[in-house]
C-alpha cells in the first residue's frame, strides 16, 4: 500500500518467519513504496527460498516486485544455522501458513545488482531495511560505494550492545559457548563490520539490537487482532505468528518478533529513542567464543544510531493494531477525499498523507503531554491555596 511521496524501500532478509512478518508489514505500510526484495544467507538457503518468496508475493498480490537472490555463503568464514532451522524455512513452516501450489514463472536478479540499480534508480533517496545478516549489502558497496549517496538509511535488526547475545538458544557448540553475539552478525561478522564502517562513510545506520527486540512481545491476543483485521498482509503475519506461538515458544508464551520491531522502528520514529555509538564487531575470536560481538567503542565518533528502549506507549497504536493502523489512515484519507471536487482532489494527491497524519499524531500526544501538566500544575496551586 503506498500513497504519493512514500519512502521507496529495499527489504533485505534471510528468510525467517519475523522477516516474513516485517515484509508483510511494509507492503501494509503506507509511508512506504517496497522497491525490491533481496535474499541474504541466514536462516534461509538463498537459492531454494526464491520460490517461497514468490509464492508468498503471488498471494499478496506483489509479484510486481523484484526479487533478487544473494550468494550461499559469508564474505568470509563458514558460520551457518543448523539444518532444523534452515529446513523449516525451505518448507516456509508448514503447514502453518499455506502458499499457492504453482511457482511464479518470474525471473529473478542476482541480489546485489538489484540493490545497486534500485538504489542508483530511484529519484528519491531509498530506505534499506535490513533482517538478516548483512552480506548482500556490504557486498554492494564493496561494488559501488557512490549509492551511499542515495540512502536515506539502514534500519538493520542485529546485535546485542548491552544485553547477551542469543547464540546460547542451540544447545551444541559453536552456539552454546558464545554468550555474546546474535544470529545476524554472528553468521557475516566481516559484512557487519564493513557495514558500521560505512557509517563512517556518510551512511546513516540505525540499529535495533536485541537489547530493543527483547523488549516488545506479541502474544495470542495480537494474533487475533491480526487475523480479524482481514487484509492478506495482517492474515498470513497472523499464520507467522501462529507458528512462532506454537513451535518456537512450544506453550503460547509471548514471543519476541525480532525483524517486526526493527520495521516499526523504521517506520516510527517516536517508536524509540536512539543512542549514539561506535560499534565494533569482533572478527577475531573464534565462532564458539566472541566472534559477531558488537562491541561499543566510547572513544571513537558514532557510526550507528542504537535503539535500546521501544515502547508502543510512545505511538498511537498497540501491538494489536499493527495492521490495521495505516489501513484505518488510508481509510479516513479516502472518505474525507470524496466530499471535495476534481481541482481539490488533484491538490489533494499531491499531499504526502501519511506524513499529515504523523504530523497531527505528535501534536496530539503534545497536546495531551501539555494538558497533563496544565492539570497537574492546578492541583499543585490547590495544595498551597
Amino acid at each position: 500500500m503506498t500513497t504519493t511521496n512514500s519512502t521507496p524501500l529495499i527489504i533485505d532478509d534471510d528468510g525467517s518467519q519475523d522477516g516474513m512478518t516485517a515484509i508483510a508489514y511494509m507492503l501494509a505500510n503506507s509511508k512506504f513504496d517496497v522497491e525490491a526484495i533481496t535474499i541474504s544467507n541466514g536462516i534461509a538457503r538463498p537459492e531454494i527460498f526464491d520460490d517461497n518468496l514468490l509464492r508468498m508475493l503471488d498471494r499478496l498480490d506483489d509479484l510486481d516486485i523484484p526479487v533478487g537472490v544473494g550468494r550461499s555463503t559469508p564474505l568470509a568464514g563458514d558460520n551457518e544455522f543448523p539444518d532444523f532451522i534452515r529446513d523449516a524455512s525451505d518448507t516456509f513452516w508448514s503447514p502453518y501458513i499455506s502458499l499457492p501450489e504453482e511457482v511464479p514463472d518470474v525471473e529473478t536478479e542476482n541480489a546485489v545488482d538489484l540493490i545497486i540499480e534500485t538504489v542508483k534508480d530511484s529519484p528519491e533517496p531509498v530506505a534499506i531495511l535490513a533482517t538478516g545478516p548483512l552480506t548482500n549489502i556490504a557486498e554492494a558497496l564493496r561494488r559501488d560505494p557512490s549509492i551511499i549517496d542515495n540512502i536515506e538509511v539502514v534500519q538493520i535488526m542485529g546485535g546485542a550492545v548491552f544485553t547477551e547475545g542469543n547464540l546460547p538458544v542451540l544447545p551444541d557448540p559453536p552456539f552454546s559457548t558464545n554468550t555474546a553475539a546474535e544470529f545476524n552478525i554472528w553468521i557475516d561478522p566481516v559484512a557487519a563490520q564493513e557495514v558500521f564502517d560505512a557509517g563512517e562513510e556518510g551512511l546513516k545506520i540505525q540499529l535495533t539490537p536485541l537489547d530493543a527486540t527483547n523488549e516488545i512481545e506479541f502474544d495470542r491476543e495480537d494474533y487475533q487482532a491480526w487475523l480479524d483485521t482481514g487484509t492478506p498482509e495482517s492474515v498470513i503475519a497472523a499464520e507467522f505468528l501462529d507458528y512462532a506461538l506454537e513451535v518456537i515458544q512450544s506453550d503460547n508464551d509471548p514471543n519476541p518478533v525480532w525483524d517486526l520491531v526493527a520495521a516499526i522502528n523504521l517506520s516510527e520514529p517516536e517508536f524509540s529513542p536512539e543512542t549514539s555509538l561506535h560499534i565494533d564487531v569482533d572478527t577475531e575470536s573464534a565462532p564458539g567464543d566472541t566472534q559477531g560481538e558488537t562491541e561499543p567503542v566510547p572513544d571513537l565518533p558514532p557510526n550507528v544510531l542504537v535503539s535500546l528502549n521501544p515502547s508502543f506507549d510512545n505511538l498511537d497504536f498497540d501491538s494489536d493494531r499493527v495492521f490495521s493502523y495505516y489501513d484505518s489512515v488510508i481509510q479516513t484519507a479516502a472518505s474525507r477525499q470524496d466530499r471535495y471536487g476534481r481541482s481539490e482532489i488533484k491538490y489533494l494527491s499531491t499531499v504526502n498523507i501519511a506524513e499529515l497524519q504523523t504530523q497531527s499524531d505528535r501534536l496530539a500526544r503534545d497536546y495531551r503531554q501539555l494538558d497533563t501538566k496544565i492539570q497537574q500544575a492546578n492541583w499543585n496551586t490547590e495544595l498551597v491555596e
